[in-house]
């Protein structure tokens, strides 16, 4: 039986979106916005994605594709890179609601 898509067409579509992504980000929001930089940061997403499946593979190929040691080294890789995008999401919003809550509410959050 013959593969749909093969793990070498995927890594070429992944390579030209961590390509492209990133110019076009900060194309559109430099055209919409002109905060380029946001953009691009947003489009850099799509290059980590590239990375992320670059390592996947290489544990992939290294541990074999059906085993459980693959699937606890690849668990443990994504749950630790999720807790870190997780933490630094939590700060980001923690500092945007400390520079905003200041102004307007008094930085007060209304108890439930």
């Amino acid at each position: 039986m013959q593969e749909i898509i093969t793990a070498k067409q995927v890594d070429t579509l992944f390579l030209a979106l961590a390509i492209a992504g990133p110019l076009l980000g900060a194309g559109i929001a430099w055209a919409k916005s002109r905060r380029a930089l946001t953009g691009l940061l947003w489009g850099l997403l799509l290059t980590a994605n590239w990375i992320l499946w670059r390592i996947y593979n290489a544990i992939t190929d290294r541990l074999g594709l059906d085993t459980v040691r693959n699937l606890l080294v690849n668990l443990a890789l994504f749950v630790v890179l999720g807790a870190i995008a997780g933490f630094l999401a939590a700060l980001r919003a923690k500092r945007r609601e400390v520079s905003y809550g200041a102004g307007a509410g008094g930085g007060q959050t209304p108890q439930h």
